[in-house]
């Protein structure tokens, strides 16, 4: 038996060790299924929004469509405090850098400056959809083209996409590698289809991915001095279908005309298609490992610098048990494999673009006779996901959702208390629980919020686990972002029932309900969404009114309407009939003022509201 203080001391350590092995990836596998308009995360996990497209920035000007890279670059190797570089790509691409900074006691994420970097075309041509990319050690950022659509535009003798650019966050700008004249991209890194690019911590090789059907290349750069990447040598991996080893050969880079047709310089060369190589990391063992999204294949190869071997596939498109004993099937992993990053612990973590866009999760020892592969989240519907970053700690990882539909409207609570509607690409930061946002849990648990309309209202009722007389307020917003009370209700009681009938003028109205914890802070129950627009619901604008009383009538059937006033005893004051339309105008202005109602009768039925004459 151990002596008691012994025995204290491996509890205490058994406790210690446990809650250290909390890390990001410490999650259960989430249930495989299809998309839905939410973002599907563990329960163990959390998400905070940052930005999203279309929104201002305090320069003025506004985050582009289309994010990609989202690029988180430490001040001083700080986990807490750094930028944000977000690629949008598209024609005419950008890259907006954030200021982000962690507040240590309500653990979310703030955003205190950004703008969009300069990109001057005389210098530079077009740019265009800035797709992944990589922080660098230096603290830059490189973006990649991933089209190769223009021609000279700009006269320079460089055709203008299909290149790697250097980028400084803190001052906003554009590397001038070379020294001479203005700003310029890498020239010498070679023109392709620029998926994603990664390299050594001295910076002395880079290797780079083609996102190419029939040029799936890998490529190698080493340049002449370390860390500038203006000059250097270009090589592209040589290999056959059978693997296992490898050859790098070089292609001419020194000449515009040379890095103007590195593709076909690579097919010269004997370059191996690997058929649209995206993401490209390197990992902790100092492999270098690749995606290839047609096939769904991860690669890993050891540089050797001429030559390189154990060229193999550590993951391949197969089916995979992503939860041992529990109770989900195997899950198809599908092709689709596109950004690559890797946390603390070496698992690699797998954005998908295709399949089932997915993010999935493969330990470290992974092996196809012994796989170790889990499902960590599905996207919002439309969208994939994109340009996964971490904190130097591993406890954040910042991505963005993609392209989702525009037509999403559901939405869910984020960690600041944020109702999040994905319906436009949208930079977030995701992190465990306990260290993303306060998690209170709720002072009384709700086992049920639902919200629907009823007439020309919107009825909202929720019950509790236990009878209870905590007072709920009940807000409501127009867009999802900006919240306003509308009431409270607050009874003994575990049934209650809200009812609003002062609908506002908008096509979606967005409900939840905010509780006052005992010490004072404030937890929100998830976000219900109604689409006014698909009911059939009828609002008067203004009351009081004057003279013209504004109709709406949503989702208003074909075919004829009437339309009758009565006052407030029930007396017909005027009634008409005409065409059936969702807006329409009926002047007031001789009636006496008092209390009214208008009664509109359609092919589907009858309404009826209120409005006041002053």
């Amino acid at each position: 038996m151990l002596p008691f203080k012994n025995l204290l001391v491996w509890i205490f350590c058994i406790v210690v060790l446990s809650t250290s092995a909390q890390t990001i990836a410490t999650f259960n596998s989430i249930q495989p299924a299809t998309q839905t308009q939410n973002l599907v995360l563990p329960t163990t996990h959390t998400f905070q929004r940052i930005i999203r497209s279309g929104n201002t920035l305090s320069s003025g000007e506004t985050v582009g469509i289309n994010l990609d890279f989202t690029g988180y670059v430490p001040i001083s190797g700080s986990s807490s405090n750094g930028y944000l570089s977000i690629s949008s790509e598209r024609v005419y691409a950008g890259a907006a850098i954030l200021s982000v900074s962690l507040n240590p006691t309500t653990k979310l994420w703030a955003v205190s400056n950004g703008g969009n970097v300069p990109l001057p075309f005389s210098d530079l041509g077009y740019a265009n959809a800035f797709c992944a990319g990589t922080v660098m050690p230096n603290g830059h950022v490189m973006v990649c083209e991933e089209t190769m659509a223009g021609a000279d535009y700009n006269g320079d003798g460089y055709n203008d996409d299909g290149w790697i650019i250097e980028i400084d966050p803190a001052s906003r700008t554009v590397i001038n590698q070379d020294g001479v004249g203005g700003v310029d991209k890498l020239w010498a890194m070679g023109r392709q289809k620029h998926e994603d690019v990664v390299m050594t911590p001295d910076m002395s090789v880079a290797y780079w991915s083609a996102d190419n059907d029939t040029a799936g290349y890998v490529y190698k750069f080493v340049p002449a001095v370390p860390g500038n990447f203006s000059a250097g040598n270009l090589y592209v991996l040589q290999t056959t279908a059978s693997l296992g080893g490898g050859t790098w050969k070089q292609i001419p880079n020194t000449t515009a005309a040379e890095q103007n047709n590195t593709t076909t310089s690579a097919k010269d060369a004997g370059a191996y298609n690997f058929v649209r190589v995206e993401g490209i990391e390197r990992g902790p063992d100092g492999k270098i490992y690749f995606a290839a999204t047609t096939s769904g294949r991860i690669y890993r190869f050891n540089d050797l610098g001429n030559t390189v071997d154990q060229l193999e596939v550590f993951v391949e498109s197969t089916d995979y048990d992503v939860d041992g004993a529990g109770p989900y099937p195997p899950v198809a992993w599908g092709n689709g494999a596109d950004n690559l990053a890797f946390d603390g612990e070496g698992n690699l973590w797998v954005l998908q673009d295709g399949g089932n866009d997915y993010i999935w999760v493969v330990a470290p020892d992974h092996t196809a006779a012994n796989p170790k592969v889990k499902l960590f989240a599905i996207m919002p519907g439309g969208s994939e996901p994109t340009g996964i970053t971490f904190s130097p700690d591993y406890k954040y990882l910042f991505m963005s959702v993609q392209h989702p539909n525009n037509s999403n409207t559901s939405s869910q609570t984020d960690a600041a208390g944020n109702a999040v509607v994905f319906d436009e690409s949208t930079a977030i930061v995701i992190a465990r629980q306990e260290n993303l946002g306060a998690n209170v849990p709720l002072p009384v648990n709700l086992t049920s919020f639902d919200a629907r309309t009823a007439k020309n209202t919107v009825e909202l009722s929720w019950k509790t686990a236990n009878i209870s007389n905590d007072e709920f307020t009940i807000e409501r917003s127009i867009n999802s972002v900006h919240f306003d009370a509308i009431g409270t209700v607050k009874e003994l009681a575990s049934s209650f029932r809200f009812v609003d009938d002062k609908l506002p003028l908008a096509n979606n109205l967005y409900y939840r309900l905010r509780q006052k914890d005992k010490d004072g802070k404030i937890v929100y129950s998830e976000t219900k969404t109604i689409n006014i627009e698909k009911q059939n619901i009828l609002r008067l604008f203004p009351s009081p009114v004057s003279d013209k009383l504004i109709v709406r009538l949503s989702n208003a059937p074909a075919g004829q309407i009437s339309a009758t006033i009565i006052n407030a005893s029930g007396v017909t004051i005027s009634r008409w009939v005409r065409s059936a339309a969702n807006n329409f105008e009926i002047h007031v202005k001789e009636l006496p003022a008092g209390t009214y109602y208008l009664i509109v009768e359609t092919a589907e039925g009858r309404s009826t509201a209120s409005f006041t004459k002053q």
